[in-house]
């Protein structure tokens, strides 16, 4: 039975962590139950390919978790066109894309609405949260399509061997935060040469509202990419256990100080985010510009309160090994 232990431990992996006992256990009873019957109708024990053969037919491991996913819901008209293995992540990506748009567009389209009067209607307002619903729905559409010749062609005898309690490896959030993570990081990167990627359809509007950055945003911007490059590397270090769990604190509580440090010092910039020939305009973008550095020194403060606070009781209740908290460190500013 070691071949199905680590089949399931493959499964659990990407089980949610409040029903994943429970949700190993049914598996393993029905998994068992079958192996079973196959043997008494053959009537003798199975090799290890007939074991791999009947393992391969259940299902890749992060299909089968998926289908313990809670709201397991898909997206279908007629037949199903998102599955509820990705229909979560579809889920997430498509409202995280229409935060960010319409918050862009709370900022742009009144600006836009002062200097050209009537420029801004409901169907304009409409078309880039259509297109953000268009564009990610397609790709995840696309990516249901091709499922299933990626994640069925798996093979169960490549398995991870098992791991004892003390050698809890990287879960599925953290390795899907760590790619989160890089994909942000490339996107804030690549935004200056496109500013499309991060304003969306409203950089369509920006020959309309001239304005400058102040010459000192190139350096802040340079030093914000690096900061979150080097959180990026940090990320992929704890992923590995490379970095040991107090290395791991202290370089973590350093790159939130520096996040912090680059939000107050930017705020102390204000007003001089932005000029532009219409003061009205630069008036605006530099109130809204303000308000964004002041959510981001906030959550950064937090970031080290919390920080801080969670190292202050594990020294209280004593030192914890790695499997007993494996959260990496380097996850944000």
């Amino acid at each position: 039975m070691n071949l199905l232990n680590r089949y399931l431990q493959e499964v659990s992996k990407y089980l949610p962590k409040a029903r994943r006992e429970d949700i190993v256990a049914e598996l393993r009873a029905n998994i068992t139950s079958q192996l079973e019957d196959r043997e008494e109708e053959l009537g003798r024990p199975l090799t290890e390919d007939e074991i791999v053969a009947m393992l391969q037919h259940h299902g890749n491991p992060m299909i089968v978790a998926g289908r313990y996913r809670p709201h397991n819901l898909g997206l279908a008209f007629g037949v199903q066109l998102i599955g509820p293995e990705l229909f979560p992540f579809y889920r997430m990506i498509l409202l995280l894309n229409f935060c960010i748009t319409l918050v862009i567009l709370a900022i742009v389209l009144p600006i836009v609405a002062r200097e050209v009067p009537g420029a801004i209607t409901l169907g304009r307002f409409l078309t880039p949260l259509l297109m953000q619903f268009a564009a990610v729905t397609v790709i995840f559409i696309a990516l249901e399509q091709g499922k299933d010749h990626v994640l069925n062609r798996w093979d169960p005898g490549q398995l991870p061997p098992l791991k004892t309690a003390s050698e809890d490896g990287p879960s599925a959030r953290n390795i899907f935060n760590f790619v989160a993570a890089a994909v942000g990081t490339l996107w804030l990167a690549l935004t200056p040469r496109w500013p499309y990627l991060l304003l969306g359809p409203g950089a369509l509007y920006l020959p309309a509202i001239p304005m400058k950055l102040m010459p000192e945003w190139v350096w802040f911007y340079g030093a914000i990419v690096a900061l979150l490059c080097l959180q990026l590397g940090l990320q992929f270090l704890n992923l590995l256990r490379m970095l040991t769990r107090r290395a791991g604190r202290v370089a973590d509580l350093t790159l939130k100080c520096a996040g912090l440090a680059i939000g107050i010092l930017l705020a102390f910039k204000f007003p001089n985010y932005v000029t532009s020939p219409y003061q009205d305009v630069a008036e605006w973008a530099n109130l809204s510009f303000l308000i964004c550095v002041i959510v981001g020194v906030a959550i950064g403060l937090f970031g080290i309160v919390r920080a801080l606070s969670r190292d202050h009781r594990a020294e209280l209740t004593g030192p914890r090994t790695d499997h007993q908290n494996p959260r990496p460190y380097g996850t944000g500013l």
